[in-house]
């Protein structure tokens, strides 16, 4: 491949104490709780909105927060679900999953950026990492005004796909594009008759009427991608539901051309997939596809290596840490890499077998979020240190609250101190952790 000098004179345009860059569920807790403790935050977005998969790439419903007992997002995550209840009146604190309205969560991730004194920038996209011995110097944004740099005490990496560390030299981990969980593009309907629907009984492929109805149409082609694993549509709205529907598989998320192939794969068959549901499912006669998301919902990327990498074992004895910033209890949700029926039938059995009881949970070091070989950055989101099973629960919504809010107090610690986030009391950072309604043991 042909390649070039680039050498070019970059303005530092912002000198905050921390620096997130990633404006996901993980990066706005990191923000939000650094700045709440009086750090100086810069957070930076490459899109036109906060929350990322949550907003952006229109993730429908949201996994358990609750054990059954305990609020295991305490703090941040409770903050912004309080929020929503108090818009919405809809969610009930003992469900394990709760329909996501986009336009509110912007509004709440927004509100309490602003609350916090948080300095928010989209269109931002990271170009670069300028980092030396293992420290981040500056990282470098393209914006339409051109290029500039950040310097930062403390930079936070909530890129999901963990661009910030990799760049700067740290080590990871991905599966084969053969192995990775596929990606989906989410959507929102309207025109639904819903009772209609709950009464029609064919939802996912967890009961007998829906993979019935869509190996029949696999059958006859009306599918043309044959994928067994249908998760199904959530109403979150009096007028609006949304559809966790299709998969593309063998996605490079760190790959321009992968990630275009995969958003016009999945609008062709969204295509489809309105169409079956329209000849097939009660309710759904007159709906249509009125929106999908910005953003391909992309589960796996990079995992960056941490001090620890938090692993299945870890997840099955309910572990406890010593430097513990969090619980979380979701499943192993690994979405088969081939379509299969017997695959699927292996992702429901890992599910199962991964469940916890209540007042079940694994613990989360802090280590986890502390990735080697690169002294003055936190991790935070999918993106941890973590094997393939435990990544496949943590990586969703509450999980990202939880490791985001550790990374902002982690972070806002170490820039008063004037260290680095490997240096600082890790009990003070515990302490200063539950006072704001962290859980953990």
């Amino acid at each position: 491949m042909e390649t070039i000098r680039f050498e070019k004179d970059i303005p530092i345009r912002y000198t905050p104490d921390v620096c997130v860059t990633g404006a996901g569920p993980g990066g706005i807790a990191a923000a939000v709780t650094a700045a709440r403790q009086g750090a100086k935050v810069l957070l930076l977005d490459a899109h036109t909105m906060p929350g990322g998969m949550s907003t952006a790439a229109r993730v429908p419903v949201l996994m358990p927060y609750t054990d059954g007992i305990n609020f295991l997002p305490g703090g941040f995550g409770q903050e912004v679900i309080s929020r929503s209840m108090a818009i919405s009146g809809q969610h009930n604190f003992d469900n394990c999953g709760i329909p996501l309205h986009a336009e509110q969560l912007k509004l709440i991730y927004e509100d309490l950026l602003t609350e916090a004194g948080v300095e928010l920038l989209y269109y931002s996209r990271l170009a670069a990492v300028n980092a030396e011995n293992g420290i981040i110097r500056q990282t470098i944004y393209a914006s339409p005004g051109g290029l500039f740099a950040v310097k930062a005490k403390v930079f936070i990496d909530g890129t999901g796909d963990g661009s910030v560390a990799a760049w700067a030299g740290a080590p990871f981990e991905m599966a084969p594009l053969d192995e990775i969980m596929p990606s989906t593009l989410c959507s929102l309907w309207a025109g639904f008759d819903w009772k209609a629907y709950q009464a029609g009984g064919a939802f996912s492929h967890n009961d007998d009427k829906m993979p019935e109805l869509l190996t029949a149409a696999f059958k006859d082609g009306s599918l043309s991608t044959e994928d067994h694993h249908h998760t199904g549509i959530f109403k979150n709205s009096n007028l609006t539901a949304g559809g966790n529907i299709t998969h593309v598989f063998g996605v490079d998320a760190t790959d321009e051309r992968s990630l275009t192939r995969g958003l016009v794969e999945s609008r062709r068959l969204l295509r489809e997939y309105e169409y079956f549901y329209r000849q097939n499912i009660s309710g759904f006669a007159n709906a249509e596809i009125v929106d999908s998301g910005s953003l391909l919902g992309v589960r796996e990327s990079r995992r960056i290596t941490g001090d620890y990498t938090l692993v299945l074992e870890d997840f099955k004895a309910r572990r406890d840490f010593p430097d513990e910033i969090g619980r979380y209890n979701f499943s192993a949700d690994i979405h088969p890499p081939r379509p299969t029926r017997e695959q699927v039938e292996e992702h429901k059995k890992l599910f199962k077998g991964t469940s916890c009881g209540k007042g079940e949970s694994y613990g989360i070091p802090y280590r986890v979020l502390l990735p080697r070989n690169v002294s003055n950055l936190l991790t935070c989101g999918r993106c941890v240190s973590t094997d393939r099973y435990v990544h496949a629960s943590l990586r969703v919504i509450p999980g990202c609250w939880i490791t985001g809010q550790a990374a902002g107090m982690a972070g806002a610690i170490a820039a008063d101190k004037n260290c680095t986030p490997r240096e600082i009391d890790v009990q003070l950072l515990r302490n200063k952790l539950r006072e704001i309604g962290g859980f953990f043991h």
